[in-house]
This record gives C-alpha cells, structure tokens and sequence, in this order.
C-alpha cells in the first residue's frame, strides 16, 4: 500500500481540521460528531460546537442543556452527554496525549483515542472504523473479527506519518472504497486488492441484517399561545432532551389522553436505528399547573420538531 499516502496528499478533502491548524479538542470534537453523522450534515455542528466551546474549561463551565440546545438535530445524543462529562472530568487539565489516558475519558473509545494521538500527536496507533474495516476486508476478501481488524490495521501502518495514514484509510473507504458501487479503478492499492481480484468486492465485509422493530405511539401536544408544555426526557436516546409528552398505545396511551379535551392532527412516521415509529398526534390546553414554553429555546429531538411542525401546519 505504499501508493495510499501519495494518493491521500494529491485527493484528500478540504476539510477544515485538514487545511488549517486546530487543537486536539477540536479535532475530539470532529472526530465524535463525525462518527455516526454524514459530513456534510456534521460541519455546521462542528462549527458552532466549537465557537461556543472553544476548549473543555468552558464547556465544563456551561450547562449541558446548553450543549444539547446546540447539538439537537445532530442525534445519537449520548455523545453529546458524554461530551460534557469528559469536560467536567477534565476540569483545568488539557486532554491526554497518550492512547491510553485518553480511553480513561468518558465516551472515548478505541476508535476515538487512536485517531486523537495519532493525529494530533504523531503516535503510532492504527484507527479502525467502519470505513478502514470495509478498506481491510476487502483487501483480504475475507470477514475479519475486531481482533484480526486491530492486527491488520496495525500492520500496515506507516509510522512515519501515522496521523495521515489513518486519515489516508478512512478517506479511500469514504470516497473509493464505497459501501455499494465502490470506484476500484481508482483506488491506489487495486493491484493487492482480493476484493477486487473476485470481481465482487461489495461481498466484504459480510453484512449483518439489521432488524428494525415497529412501534405505535401517541404524542399529546398541551399547548397555547404562550408555548408549549415540554417534559425532560430521560433514558440512552434522548436522555437529556426535552419533548413533547409520549406513551406507547395502550394502557400508557389512555392514562395520557384520558379526561382531556383533545383533537387528534395526523400522524408521523419517524426512524431510529432499530426502531420505526408511528406517532399519532393529538393536540389539548394546558391544565392548571402545566407549564408550558417557547419551544425554540429548548434542546428538542428531530421527532419532537417533526411533531410541533404538524400542529404548526394545522
């Protein structure tokens, strides 16, 4: 593979941690909004993440509503939490410059310490993520575990430029290297490849049929002139965030809506990873102790705004 960082330095993306100089902290910023959001989805958070944060201190010295109000959109939001703990932990020190300091952090796995000391520090440490797996396995045309993944990986690192190789590998499985239709007559390292040797490289890695369970909900919006009367909601999703009141249909649904004066408004359909929501949507006014507030000031899901956006099209 020796052509892959020529490649890289004549084919790699402006991005901006690439074409100017950054902190660490920016670059653990990237690296984590980066790792389940598509690019072009990501930059905006990135850059409003750290204008606002500009280093740990002071982000440990906001709240982590604040954060979230600034995350929302971005999902899979126990990043997010797990971002401002690190901060927290951190308190006055710098982040880590070594692998395994950094993997004491919260929400800093493998993937993420690797790809800081490496980049940010030079380390010899090898990345591998979704995209270097897919790179791996069809270099070898075989279905590689994560321990087998870390060796090869490991392997072919070139030591002189850690940073960038990874960064090299990352970019030929986002840009060549792709889940379906993947360019082989452009990529650098063709002539070694197996995958390609096979003529079907998108048989690697082996793809594991991902189930995606339904579920029927109903929404409650209480709801007047003043605002909207929001709960905090709680568990791994969305666990930080604030909502519109929901309840699975059934028993849960009927203690919702029961003795209120609602109107049902239509219905949406929204996606998680495993989970494919029906969401029926049912308007009321708030009772006497509901609080109810500008829902623009509060950090909300993309299924909360899919759902107050029909009642505003009502």
């Amino acid at each position: 593979m020796g052509g892959l960082l020529n490649w890289y330095d004549e084919n790699a993306r402006p991005l901006p941690w690439r074409i100017q100089e950054v902190s660490p902290w920016e670059t653990l910023l990237a690296e984590i909004i980066m790792q389940q959001t598509r690019m072009e989805t990501g930059l905006p958070y990135w850059e409003r993440i750290r204008k606002a944060y500009p280093n740990p201190q002071s982000l440990a010295n906001d709240s982590e509503e604040n954060l979230m109000l600034l995350w929302q959109g971005c999902g899979y939001y126990a990043r997010a939490r797990n971002l401002y703990k690190l901060a927290v932990t951190l308190g006055e020190e710098d982040l880590p410059t070594e692998y395994d300091e950094l993997l004491k952090l919260p929400g800093i796995g493998p993937y993420t310490a690797a790809a800081i000391s490496s980049i940010c520090h030079n380390q010899p440490v090898a990345c591998v993520d979704g995209n270097i797996r897919r790179v791996l396995s069809r270099i070898h045309a075989m279905d590689l575990t994560p321990s087998q993944l870390n060796s090869k990986a490991t392997e072919r690192l070139d030591i002189s430029r850690p940073g960038d190789w990874n960064q090299a590998m990352m970019e030929l499985g986002s840009q060549v290297c792709t889940p379906r239709n993947p360019s082989c007559s452009e990529c650098p390292v063709n002539s070694t490849c197996g995958g390609m040797a096979s003529g079907n490289p998108e048989s690697w890695p082996i793809k594991k049929k991902k189930k995606q369970v339904s579920m029927s909900l109903v929404a409650l919006v209480i709801h007047n002139l003043e605002g909207v009367h929001l709960i905090e909601r709680t568990g791994k999703t969305l666990g930080g965030l604030w909502g519109i009141p929901l309840a699975e249909v059934g028993t849960e649904s009927d203690d919702l809506l029961q003795n209120r004066d609602v109107k049902h408004i239509g219905t949406i359909k929204h996606d998680f990873t495993h989970r494919k929501l029906f969401v029926d949507v049912y308007t009321t006014n708030p009772r006497t102790g509901e609080m109810v507030t500008n829902p623009d000031n509060a950090p909300l899901s993309s299924l909360d705004r899919k759902i107050l956006s029909l009642v505003d099209a009502v």
